[in-house]
């Protein structure tokens, strides 16, 4: 083992440890029935309350309540898991946050919240939310984007996604309703089998308090790129993570002189970007930058030119069917920041979003070598004025209202 892996493996011996230590503490006091909320923290007010809940935090949920609160009906309620919490990732709009340890401190919040008018869990890493379905009463509505059972089957060969697909399947099976922020979890239910609980397509969308101008000269003699999200160092295993593995794209923009921006994912292991960063030390075209929150991420990707989504099937052991309907949130990114994005042929969902919306160009992998040529031959300020005329239509403002009504469908409200 090199010394990444190392100390990827020790932080993951660690959350465990976190784990199952506190968990022992947690199981004595939940028998007792000891309070684990102090009165300080307890949510008043008469407005029922939406409790937001994710084992991994992730951008889009505080997207989404922040809308949800502005309605004025709901108060919103985050419960995340300690380890999985990251600050960047998050906002200022929740009425209360709370951090479980364990499946034994998670009980006990929830038994301390009351007023609960539906919980709104986020997938993937269904074991807590799973947890959650059968401890609370109240709707439970399960939000996915990617969906194991599309990544490798119903047989993968990676151990931790394989325990995983059980209480998957149970949320996309049994939860009030299934809310599909990709089209993944059709498939993922077409392979598990059984009927399904009422759906909605709910795409990541724009955020309108993002939306920016862009009036950008391109000069191709400083061509500038960027990629936002997660990235994966040279000693990760090349089929589970080679679509993030970007060391060959840097060496190909390189040696066009196109320079290429990188901002890691907040939730990036140190050990996976270090290498990144020292690779920006020495090459005058390629420059790694400190991760950002969501409410700065948009002004940074408008200093640039192009987005990138450089995912292609050849640099990857992950399903067709993966390729095919997954999507990602940098994509609707890079659209709020006013950049065009250049998107791998192999996604096909997300090329049918830039399509429709003209907010883009479709790339293949044998393209990437003259990528600076084919960007010379483009209008470059038709290409932003099209994308920004239509990018409203594609924005959660817009598209909140079905969302309440999905809501209140699934309750018996509408």
């Amino acid at each position: 083992m090199n010394t990444s892996t190392v100390n990827i493996f020790v932080h993951k011996l660690y959350r465990a440890a976190y784990r199952k230590i506190s968990a022992a503490i947690d199981f004595l006091l939940l028998k007792l029935h000891l309070p684990c909320l102090p009165a300080s923290q307890r949510i008043t007010g008469q407005n029922p309350k939406i409790v937001f809940f994710t084992d991994g935090m992730v951008p889009r949920i505080s997207r989404m309540a922040k809308w949800i609160k502005r309605d004025g009906r709901y108060s919103i309620i985050l419960i995340a898991s300690k380890i999985g919490y990251f600050e960047k990732f998050s906002n200022d709009d929740w009425d209360g946050v709370f951090l479980y340890r364990n499946g034994y401190h998670l009980e006990r919040i929830l038994k301390q919240i009351q007023g609960v008018y539906l919980y709104h869990a986020f997938a993937p890493k269904s074991y807590y939310p799973d947890l959650v379905r059968k401890t609370v009463k109240e709707p439970f509505f399960i939000d996915m984007q990617d969906v194991y059972a599309c990544y490798y089957g119903l047989n993968p060969g990676i151990r931790w996604i394989k325990a995983e697909l059980p209480c998957e399947k149970n949320c996309l099976q049994l939860s009030s309703g299934v809310i599909g922020q990709s089209l993944e979890p059709n498939v993922a239910l077409r392979s598990y089998g059984k009927s399904k609980p009422p759906s909605l397509f709910f795409p990541l969308y724009c955020d309108n308090d993002y939306l920016l101008p862009n009036r950008k000269r391109l000069d191709i003699d400083d061509l500038h790129v960027v990629y936002a999200g997660g990235v994966a160092g040279s000693h990760r295993d090349k089929a589970q993570y080679g679509m993030i593995q970007f060391h060959d794209l840097i060496r190909v923009l390189s040696a066009q002189k196109v320079h290429f921006h990188i901002y890691p994912s907040p939730s990036n292991f140190r050990a996976d970007y270090q290498e990144y960063a020292q690779i920006s030390k020495q090459n005058d075209y390629f420059h790694f930058h400190q991760s950002v929150s969501q409410d700065q991420l948009a002004s940074e990707l408008n200093k640039y030119h192009f987005g990138l989504l450089p995912f292609f099937k050849i640099n990857s052991g992950q399903s067709a069917e993966k390729f095919k309907f997954a999507t990602t949130l940098k994509l609707f990114n890079y659209i709020e920041a006013g950049i065009p994005v250049l998107v791998s042929e192999d996604l096909v969902y997300q090329n049918w979003i830039i399509n429709r919306y003209d907010a883009g160009l479709t790339i293949r992998e044998a393209d990437i070598p003259r990528l600076k040529e084919m960007i010379s031959s483009l209008d470059y300020p038709a290409m932003v004025t099209l994308m920004i005329r239509k990018r409203e239509n594609i924005s959660i403002k817009m598209h909140i209202p079905r969302l309440f009504d999905f809501y209140r469908s699934v309750t018996g409200e509408a």
